[in-house]
């Protein structure tokens, strides 16, 4: 390993593109919101504080495996495709913020031809920005989403990974899930719920690892940019 390399990502600007998660945190209608209980304090104890917590793991900036819209889950350990299980280096590398902001709806091929088409060499990573503000205590119905035509054109060109600052990769009325069923098809991991209002149309190294949750179907990430 070349400790040079590593020395110099100190060098780095380092952009926290994760959404706050606490009590007051948007959540997808119906889903579990985050919640914390305090089990032990230290004026109780003397000695530390402990607290448990209950979340949907899909508060906040996360990445779904393919068990959230296909498979059994039962409780079991070690679930099939779980989040846990899934290989890590579509979330570690290069990749490219793609500024549609401001925008709401289906995000098409249109939209991001031109722009690939500039590039010398096709992107790796696509992270979408449709929005310059995010109010995290507020859920948008209306936010920008993947189509599967943008989903098979990106994947032609090479990307492993697609983000979005918005709670889902599907308009919130699609009862079929298609665009999370091309990704997985297309074999494309995918993040929801960035913050990506410091982030600018250019490119980046994304580090943002979900969680080793062997038996859930999604998992929170802190996700950066090294600038």
């Amino acid at each position: 390993m070349n400790l040079d390399k590593i020395e110099a990502l100190g060098k780095y600007r380092i952009i926290d593109i994760s959404q706050p998660v606490s009590e007051t945190t948007a959540c997808f209608p119906g889903d579990t919101p985050f919640s914390l209980k305090v089990k032990v304090t230290y004026e109780s104890s003397q000695v530390l504080n402990l607290s448990a917590i209950t979340m949907s793991p899909h508060v906040g900036t996360h990445a779904d495996a393919p068990v959230h819209v296909r498979g059994t889950m039962n409780g079991a350990q070690g679930v099939t495709e779980s989040i846990g299980t899934v290989p890590l280096e579509p979330f570690v590398g290069p990749v490219t913020v793609i500024d549609l902001s401001p925008h709401r709806g289906a995000i098409e091929p249109s939209h991001v031809e031109r722009i690939l088409s500039e590039r010398k060499t096709p992107p790796n990573r696509v992270l979408f920005k449709t929005l310059t503000k995010i109010r995290y205590h507020v859920f948008e119905n209306a936010y920008a989403f993947l189509t599967p035509d943008l989903i098979d054109m990106l994947a032609d060109s090479g990307v492993c990974l697609i983000g979005l600052d918005t709670p889902s990769v599907d308009h919130i009325d699609s009862k079929g899930l298609e665009s999370h069923h091309k990704l997985l098809e297309r074999k494309i991991s995918w993040l929801e719920n960035l913050d990506l209002t410091e982030a600018h149309a250019k490119d980046y190294f994304l580090m943002a690892l979900p969680i080793k949750l062997m038996q859930a179907e999604a998992a929170p990430v802190r996700a950066v940019l090294l600038d």
